[in-house]
């Protein structure tokens, strides 16, 4: 492990930090739209974006590696967040501090690291956008260009960050704790008990402000067959791959829950009935477009959609508009023999 001193500044940079209430929350498309183009633009496997925390490099992103969090001494990113400044190791096996990394001598056995410091307000080094590779390779202007245009943007991203509507009522209330906990481990979004309380709070403000409100129920098609016929490692990698999907098809402020098993819940606030419609009709088309490959082979994923939407002006309670996105679940997938697999309740 790297032993790295750092400045005393752990109070200044947490209540700074903390009053973004960025630290354990679901995914988020701003941070993923960039950790993707990091991947693309360095043309490398992984790239994440971290924040640290106590002792902890907790991944707000990452592409290409299953991670949620580290200790600070056993990342690499522990040299960027000690220079402050973009760090560059183009062969892991000759650096004198890395060459016996868990990570390099075990897997996924990194064999270059990039990382920019991320900043908070007062230039504090709080988080890092890294780029890592399994083999060694050297780094050009351009790519340096490129990482540091990308972290100066997440760095942006994490100043302005703001969750919106019924997330932040809630998120606002949890400390660190008991906000993980409502955190689902493995897609990281939403769990089933965020999802009733987020409901809770988006029913009382479409009351309130007299606006559209709608609930949409999705599962995945034929998952016990993928989960039998590739393994739960593949079903898991699906179940990754569809709530990722929909964090990025929806609108920012919109809540991604996983419901239970394959069974995911989008709460749209704020909404028209053609709205839902075009959102709905996007989630599909994206889920079409990629299919997910896997250690088993390419593997195809669908998904059934159910959406109630609750009018302005409309008395229903978040239990009613469950049941009826159930509903409408249960009708998609009876219809999806002839190609639909949607269908909207509208009240």
């Amino acid at each position: 492990m790297l032993e790295r001193p750092f400045a005393n500044t752990e109070t200044l940079r947490l209540t700074d930090i903390h009053s973004l209430a960025i630290f354990y929350t679901p995914l988020d498309a701003r941070f993923d739209r960039l950790t993707r183009l990091a991947q693309k633009a360095l043309g490398v496997p992984v790239a994440a974006i971290a924040l640290t925390h106590q002792g902890k490099l907790w991944f707000k992103s990452v592409q290409g590696w299953n991670v949620h969090e580290l200790e600070v001494t056993a990342s690499f990113c522990v040299r960027t967040l000690a220079q402050g400044d973009l760090t560059v190791v183009e062969d892991t096996r000759l650096d004198g501090e890395f060459a016996d990394h868990p990570l390099v001598r075990g897997a996924p056995r990194f064999r270059f690291y990039a990382g920019f410091p991320i900043r908070d307000r007062s230039g504090i080094v709080v988080g890092t956008l890294a780029v890592y590779d399994l083999a060694p390779r050297q780094v050009s202007p351009a790519d340096i260009q490129a990482l540091r245009d990308l972290g100066e943007l997440a760095q942006r991203e994490f100043l302005t960050a703001e969750l919106c509507d019924a997330q932040a009522q809630i998120i606002s209330k949890l400390d660190l704790a008991r906000r993980s906990a409502m955190i689902d481990a493995l897609t990281r979004v939403w769990n089933r008990r965020a999802a009733e309380d987020l409901l809770a709070v988006a029913v009382e403000q479409a009351e309130r402000e007299d606006t559209g409100l709608a609930v949409c129920m999705l599962d995945v098609d034929r998952f016990k067959e993928i989960n039998d016929g590739s393994g739960h490692q593949v079903g898991d990698q699906v179940l990754r791959r569809v709530a990722a999907t929909l964090v990025s098809s929806v609108r920012d402020g919109d809540s991604v829950c996983r419901y239970g098993g394959d069974e995911f819940l989008v709460i749209l606030q704020r909404i028209t009935r053609e709205e839902v419609e075009r959102i709905t009709g996007r989630i599909r088309q994206r889920m079409s477009e990629f299919p997910l490959r896997t250690k088993s082979g390419q593997v195809t994923v669908s998904i059934s959609a159910g959406t109630a939407w609750r009018a302005p002006g409309r008395q229903m309670t978040g239990e009613a508009l469950i049941e009826l996105a159930d509903q409408a679940l249960y009708r998609a997938k009876q219809a999806s023999r002839s190609g639909s697999r949607s269908s909207l309740a509208a009240s």
